[in-house]
């Protein structure tokens, strides 16, 4: 029966040759008890039938006792073999049919929901081609090393993370960010296990197989998040420790009032709860195999709970509402100099710095194929910027000063988030690069898609300055900020809302906002695929840097709930209104056996519903929350 399924992540053949030849072997057995002729013959017939198909029911009942654990394989292991004590061996024969039946259409039902490892086992090939003393051979993935060289063509799944030492490849990442648009990967890029290439050819170097890969990882976490349930989940264990002594007293009453052993074996069966078992494991396996297909890791059944009382929900800025890459957003010049010989010289001076904005420009140029010259010499000047010697020129480039902004009619720097570059030649000036941050496209529609989910209060906690953060926050449309913040100086913001009486989330970027992500309710790493560190802080991974999974998230967690929660109000009035009928003698052991089944389908079923459950719903929710708040920034 059902109980023998209620460990969801065991995953396991629907049609195993044992279970499927002894529901086989019994129904023959049975049909033969109706052929036979000989009373005994025919009941022997039945009594095989009894022992391979309820011989698992009862051993399960034995386990559970000599455990000290009361399970509901008890009632029917004891419904079995009343009705073997008064003869009735083709009842007992189609009792056993029907709950071994039921248990097989159960797990069949159940595997859509359970099959979020399943898919992620899928993703990695099972051999690969590796280059070994200069020579390409086939190998299993298996035996892959780390610092093997691996070859990847159109149409094959990259079997390692590792770095892209040659080739270019457009790549799908689906299986582990759940965004469907295939990602550009050029020398220096990372590969990860699992993913696709569409078109072209990679060679990687393997820096980690098997179990290290993020795919390893992903599948470890999601098989302990699907072992945890949540605290409707232990209601129900509660519920089904006590609900068995219960029915085996009502059991009783009911044959010591009627004399009628029929109508108290029904009881037995109809009494077992395993639609109330089933209420919620089956509904965070489903809400955690969405999530893991859309690219959010969810660390358990609790954590989908307590997502579903969120009312506040916390911004880090850069590379969470921004890309946390500065981007070149403008170049203005000056004299005979165009926008292309401006940048490339930049780019020339900039060439060896590991500075953000050094590779802002050197991306910029890269991206317009345009190439510096080689450069000579170089100098850092503290606070000011970078000289070279490149090609026989002195280039400089560094802060824009206000009385150089003038040279530049219309150009607006230094401010909002911004930051302004001068660029120079032999100490004169010939152009000014502006660079920005620039905000994540689907920061744009995330507060009115917060407010839609009920969410009463949105923040932005920023190490950046007052100027940064106020442009950053009124272009999301976020009117309650705070800046110049360290770490540290976060938690206090967090722990204030809380003490307000909000359950706060806080989402972040994994690694330098690992506190926050620990000390609030729910902690959401953005963008963290191959982040263990936001793998270990946070309750929830976002795989890739899509805002919009937020609101997503507390529309499947509210669904996960309410759906759990039907599904206990129907188990419970299924049960109370089965043992009614079944006491009043309206309906006989197997007809029992049949309705028992059928809700728990019902319930396998209902939970299911979660998996289709798309993001590119609209978010459903009530109206939009008024904020009363001021602009606010600095500490308190």
């Amino acid at each position: 029966m059902i109980s023998r399924y209620r460990n969801l992540n065991k995953y396991r053949e629907l049609m195993q040759a044992k279970e499927f030849y002894l529901l086989a072997a019994g129904i023959i057995f049975i049909l033969i008890s109706y052929i036979l002729n000989s009373v005994f013959l025919a009941d022997l017939s039945a009594l095989v039938a009894v022992i391979l198909l309820g011989g698992p029911i009862v051993r399960g009942a034995v386990q559970g006792l000599i455990k000290r654990e009361l399970n509901v394989d008890e009632l029917v292991s004891i419904a079995l073999i009343a009705s073997l004590a008064i003869g009735e061996y083709r009842s007992a024969a189609l009792i056993s049919l029907i709950m071994a039946a039921g248990s097989l259409i159960e797990e069949f039902t159940a595997q859509k929901a359970r099959s979020a490892i399943g898919k992620l086992m899928q993703l990695n090939p099972e051999r690969a081609a590796v280059v070994r003393e200069g020579v390409e051979v086939d190998i299993p993935v298996g035996e892959i090393v780390k610092g093997d060289r691996v070859i990847v063509r159109s149409g094959d799944k990259i079997p390692v993370d590792g770095k892209i030492v040659r080739g270019v490849a457009s790549v799908n990442q689906a299986s582990l960010t759940g965004e469907s648009m295939p990602v550009e990967k050029n020398i220096g890029d990372p590969g990860f296990a699992g993913t696709t290439v569409y078109s072209g050819m990679l060679e990687l170097e393997a820096e980690e197989t098997g179990g290290e890969t993020v795919l390893g990882k992903l599948i470890q976490l999601v098989r302990e998040a699907e072992n945890q349930g949540s605290p409707l989940f232990r209601v129900a264990d509660r519920y089904a420790g006590w609900f068995t002594p219960v029915v085996l007293l009502i059991s009783l009453g009911v044959y010591l009032f009627t004399r009628d052993l029929h109508r108290s074996i029904t009881v037995l069966i109809v009494g077992c709860p395993c639609a109330f078992i089933l209420a919620s494991p089956t509904a965070v396996v489903s809400a955690i195999g969405n999530a893991s297909r859309n690219g959010i890791l969810v660390k358990g059944g609790a954590i989908l709970e307590e997502i579903s009382r969120i009312k506040a929900v916390v911004f880090d800025k850069t590379g969470t509402l921004t890309r946390g890459e500065p981007q070149v957003v403008k170049i203005a010049v000056r004299g005979e100099h165009t926008v292309d010989s401006v940048l490339s010289m930049a780019a020339a001076a900039e060439g060896h710095s590991r500075h953000p904005l050094a590779r802002a420009i050197s991306e910029e140029a890269k991206e317009r194929g345009l190439a510096g010259e080689e450069m000579e010499t170089y100098r850092n000047i503290p606070g000011l910027g970078i000289e070279a010697l490149a090609g026989g020129k002195k280039i400089f480039v560094g802060t824009l000063l206000p009385e150089e902004a003038k040279l530049f009619p219309g150009f607006q720097g230094g401010g909002e988030g911004e930051k302004a570059l001068a660029v120079k030649l032999n100490d004169q000036i010939i152009g000014a690069i502006l660079i920005r941050d620039r905000i994540r496209p689907d920061a744009y529609r995330l507060v009115d898609s917060l407010q839609e989910q009920g969410i009463e209060k949105i923040q932005i906690l920023t190490g950046d300055n007052l100027s940064t953060a106020a442009h950053i926050a009124g272009e999301i449309g976020i009117e309650e900020y705070y800046c110049d913040l360290l770490p540290e100086e976060k938690l206090g913001y967090i722990e204030r809302l809380q003490r307000d009486g909000y359950k706060v989330a806080m989402v972040g970027d994994g690694i330098n906002d690992a506190p926050s992500l620990a000390s609030a309710d729910i902690g959401i790493a953005m963008g963290a695929m191959g982040t263990d560190v936001a793998m270990e802080a946070s309750d929830v991974t976002l795989m890739s840097s899509n805002l919009s999974r937020i609101p997503y998230l507390l529309k499947l967690s509210k669904a996960t709930i309410r759906t759990i929660n039907l599904n206990i109000i129907f188990a419970v009035a299924f049960n109370v209104v089965a043992l009614i009928i079944s006491s009043y003698g309206g309906m006989n052991p197997i007809q029992g056996a049949i309705l028992h089944n059928i809700g728990s389908i019902f319930v396998v079923i209902n939970s299911a519903r979660l998996l289709g459950l798309n993001p590119s719903d609209r978010v459903a929710g009530g109206s939009p929350v008024q904020f009363r708040s001021k602009y606010c920034s600095g500490r308190p």
